[in-house]
């Protein structure tokens, strides 16, 4: 962080501080570790946004903040949730030293730490050392920071975007008409995507921002259908990128992961349909059924339970895997 940055970070915690009680100059020189006229240019800085008091009392100048400025009163649960979004965020690689990000997310976890009082910011510090995640960069966006932007804009003021694309199942780079709804992360490939209404296809698409080649605004605007949510189109196609129709479908896992099954929720559709405990012949087995996107994100997800895991229904799943499996044996030889 420069040395910019680290006195913007630090003087965040200004008006929480003229807003709890009178402050001096001196007593803010010796808080922040700035001089005098630091302390000043940040005062007048705040007043254009924040009503500040000056009176005078003997020698010293005090400063008061006016309209109820509170710090945050984070609860130690608030403040676990907020480390491990932090480090959930290390999965996209948007964390990573190499990031454009990285020092922004360092900036915005140091605001937080100074609007604390010292107690909270004492028990950040400490959870900080026992909450964490397993995740790890998968791909670096330093490249495509700009592409990230100019989509994040678009989609914010409806903007519609002409983009240069490189499909990987063709192989070619063609101009696509998009009208932006979201940028989001996928978790299914650890990559950023934009989602939005492609005019050729003529029906809501998804793209993964690394393989856009180039990206320009058309100087159109769109809107875009009242009734559409990023989390419910999310939730609607769990489990497949490349967004294809929603089907029914029952799986049935055998032995600890019938147990494993029974314990987590994969989908807000999920419902266990029979369970079955383990007898002196047959392992234990559970069946759910869940109603989420077909495609290779479905195939992928059955297939990381092998093998412990079969399709019930619907048929043409229950084919799709197992062409699957005879694939991946005879790669192995078998």
């Amino acid at each position: 962080m420069s040395h910019s940055d680290k006195m913007a970070a630090r003087f965040a915690e200004l008006p929480y501080l003229l807003a709890e009680r009178p402050y001096t100059q001196k007593e803010l020189m010796d808080h922040f570790k700035a001089d005098r006229k630091t302390i000043k240019s940040s005062i007048d800085a705040l007043s254009e946004r924040h009503r500040i008091t000056e009176k005078k009392e003997g020698r010293h100048v005090y400063y008061h903040s006016v309209g109820g400025y509170k710090r945050p009163n984070f609860i130690p649960v608030e403040l676990a949730a907020l480390l491990l979004a932090q480090e959930a965020i290390g999965s996209t690689g948007l964390t990573a030293i190499s990031s454009p990000f990285a020092r922004h997310a360092e900036s915005l976890l140091q605001k937080v730490r100074d609007a604390l009082p010292p107690s909270l910011s004492e028990k950040l510090d400490a959870m900080a050392a026992v909450y964490g995640s397993a995740t790890a960069p998968a791909k670096d966006f330093t490249p495509y920071a700009g592409t990230i932007d100019r989509l994040t804009n678009a989609a914010v003021e409806r903007r519609r975007v002409l983009m240069r694309y490189h499909t990987l199942h063709s192989g070619e780079v063609k101009e696509r008409k998009l009208d932006p709804y979201a940028v989001y992360f996928d978790p299914d490939g650890a990559t950023i995507k934009v989602i939005g209404y492609d005019h050729e296809r003529e029906k809501i698409i998804t793209f993964s921002v690394d393989h856009i080649r180039r990206i320009r605004e058309t100087g159109e605007r769109f809107e875009r259908p009242p009734d559409w949510n990023l989390r419910d189109h999310l939730a609607r196609y769990c489990f497949n990128g490349i967004h294809d129709e929603p089907i029914r479908v029952r799986l049935r896992a055998h032995g600890v992961t019938a147990s494993i099954f029974a314990e987590r929720t994969f989908h807000r559709s999920q419902r266990e349909i029979e369970r079955y405990p383990a007898g002196s012949e047959r392992p234990e087995s559970i069946t759910i059924e869940m109603e989420v996107a077909k495609g290779r994100g479905l195939v992928r997800f059955i297939l990381s339970w092998a093998p412990d895991v079969e399709v019930i229904s619907p048929p043409e799943l229950r084919h799709q895997v197992a062409d699957a499996y005879r694939q991946a044996l005879a790669r192995c030889g078998e």
